[in-house]
């Protein structure tokens, strides 16, 4: 069954480019939902003109075969024969065939057959008098549904969607300037992309539309919900996963405790979720830091139902080493006092081979040491300090923290480096990259220490992160369009303020994340440390850095306005790391006169600009 994938934070390593759009006529609607005309082969002797084994008299679509009968609209004419282009009399039909991927077209309104509805209700203020598409579905069981344009729309251009489970008169289930999501029961639905009217001027204009359709599952341990595409099969990796739900929704109330946490009373409905991965791997599993007052969910992930078998669980994230075989993720719901403590929860769930590909560059164990530290040490609080935690450095013993558990933003990139050195060794069993630079060059700001370089030093020539690895042969530095999801940034704004953080992902206008550069880019998703002193309100987290010259879009988080776009690498510092087996010791030797390097609190702290 095409599976419902909701978009998640930590994506940022995957591209969001629409596929192309599915031709349009007929051809467009190979497949669809089951009609109710039978399909058990022409009995002998009786005429079968198109010959596709349904009898003349049976066929509902005489002329062309169609051995399946599909009839998406239930109007008894089969989707084969249905002319299709598009208007409310022949809309586009929509396949419910679970064996097919997900069904994408594209349009342009100008070309639009219909302009019929102008209103819908309860949205009687927004004025959709423009020309309009109308697709059609027909669902034979409750099923997940999401229809989304791609963002951003061409400039002019503005069409909504609307799904609707009546044309006469117009009923509406849901309508969004982007998307609409919602559970279905079985029956006809009609999704209409309508165009808006601003000032009597429409904005007409193309679109494209996936539509992404998944079996309903209850969420209870007989019936759980199964993350992705296939889910008799082990999850393709990495995999990044995001959903929404709320526990007053949960029909389930079978686990009330767990072992090892008795005492917890978990006795509120749970949601369950069931995956399979075929290698070892590294799951970071979060929902929001602070829930909403009277809300209490907590994680729990599980190796067996039958015990249960607890891996390990968490209030608001959880992070495990993962053998193969097939994992539960049980969100459920504490007691207070007796008093389930019900609400929202939006889950992203990260999981990554220990082993990925073999490369030259790191930036995959980067990505994983994110996704440690965002479940393991994330929002703890922002000070000029250095490292959440005591961090391992081979066998030469610890390199610590100074005011645990806040840090600040070199610190943070250093500790997510520092991380992804000790994932990799642990993967790979090699600690040697441990032996390439001495302990002390992360501890102390010497100018011939990394440390120094890392904290930014224009004396030394160190601009950024990019500069120190690429003074240590560890990196390089690379043009800010070619970046890659684990590359490093520095930053500087307007404000004559900076900032040193991980790159995940390009942003268009809307926020929309892509892998890869494209037209449209107007900043980037990062990780560092930023924000207040408290936790909760600063430490490790993600932000929407926005160039300055876009304004203020709004984003889906916390935005860091006033980013300076630049080609110098000593205003926009952009560069990756290497993988250990392709570092080269260099004999950096300080320029003369070079100092040591020192912590501006004042420049670093990441504030400037925020949501």
């Amino acid at each position: 069954m095409r599976r419902l994938l909701l978009p998640a934070l930590v994506a940022a390593a995957l591209g969001c480019a629409v596929p192309d759009a599915a031709p349009a006529g007929p051809s467009a609607a190979s497949g669809g939902a089951a009609g109710a005309a039978g399909s058990g082969g022409a009995a002998p002797g009786q005429p079968d003109g198109d010959g596709d084994g349904v009898t003349d008299e049976l066929d509902n679509c005489p002329d062309v075969p169609n051995p399946d009968q599909e009839d998406a609209d239930r109007d008894g004419e089969g989707d084969a024969c249905e002319l299709q282009e598009g208007s409310r009399e022949h809309p586009f039909i929509i396949p419910a065939d679970p064996l097919l991927p997900d069904y994408h077209d594209g349009r342009d309104t100008h070309d639009a057959p219909s302009d019929l509805i102008d209103q819908y209700p309860g949205h009687e203020d927004v004025d959709e008098s423009g020309p309009e598409f109308y697709y059609v579905v027909g669902l034979g069981e409750r099923t997940e549904v999401r229809a989304s344009i791609a963002r951003p729309e061409p400039e002019g251009t503005d069409i909504d969607v609307h799904l609707l489970s009546g044309l006469d008169p117009v009923e509406l289930v849901a309508r969004g300037n982007y998307e609409v999501r919602a559970t279905l029961e079985p029956g006809v639905y009609y999704f209409v992309l309508d165009t808006y009217v601003q000032d009597g001027e429409p904005h007409l204009g193309s679109y494209e539309i996936p539509v992404a359709l998944g079996t309903w599952h209850a969420g209870t341990a007989e019936d759980p919900l199964l993350p992705g595409e296939d889910p008799e099969q082990p999850l393709v990796l990495p995999f990044f996963f995001g959903d929404s739900r709320d526990t007053h929704d949960g029909v389930s109330d079978d686990f009330d405790s767990y072992p090892g946490h008795e005492d917890i009373d978990e006795s509120g409905p749970e949601i369950v979720y069931r995956f399979t991965v075929g290698e070892p791997a590294r799951l970071a599993a979060t929902i929001a830091f602070d829930q909403p007052e009277g809300t209490d969910i907590d994680l729990h992930l599980l190796s067996s139902l039958d015990g249960p078998a607890l891996v390990t669980r968490g209030d608001t994230a959880i992070y495990a080493l993962l053998e193969p075989g097939t994992y539960y993720l049980v969100m459920d719901t504490y007691a207070k006092d007796g008093a389930p403590q019900l609400g929202p929860y939006d889950l992203v769930l990260s999981i990554r081979s220990r082993h990925p590909p073999p490369s030259a560059r790191f930036s995959q164990h980067v990505l994983a040491a994110v996704d440690y530290l965002w479940a393991q040490h994330r929002l703890l609080g922002y000070d000029a300090a250095v490292l959440t935690h005591d961090v391992p450095y081979g066998s030469y013993g610890l390199i610590k923290a100074t005011k645990p558990p806040r840090t600040m933003c070199v610190a943070a990139v250093m500790e997510v480096i520092l991380t992804a050195m000790n994932i990799w060794a642990e993967d790979t069993g090699d600690a040697t990259l441990f032996d390439f630079l001495p302990k002390k060059s992360w501890e102390t700001l010497d100018p011939d220490h990394i440390k120094a370089h890392i904290w930014v030093n224009e004396s030394l020539g160190a601009y950024g992160t990019a500069d120190a690895l690429a003074h240590f042969g560890m990196g390089e530095n690379v043009p800010f369009a070619e970046l890659e999801p684990g590359s490093f940034v520095n930053l500087n704004r307007t404000t004559g303020t900076g900032h040193a953080v991980v790159f995940l992902s390009f942003l268009d206008v809307v926020g929309g994340e892509h892998a890869k550069w494209q037209p449209g880019v107007v900043g980037f998703k990062y990780f560092s440390s930023q924000g207040g002193y408290d936790a909760g309100a600063g430490g490790l987290d993600l932000r929407y850095a926005i160039f300055d010259e876009y304004g203020a879009p709004e984003m889906p988080g916390k935005r860091d306005l006033h980013v300076i776009y630049s080609d110098s690498q000593k205003t926009l510092n952009t560069g990756v790391m290497w993988a250990p087996d392709h570092w080269t010791l260099q004999d950096y030797v300080p320029p003369a006169g070079a100092t040591p390097s020192s912590f501006r609190a004042g420049y670093f702290t990441g504030k400037m600009g925020e949501k």
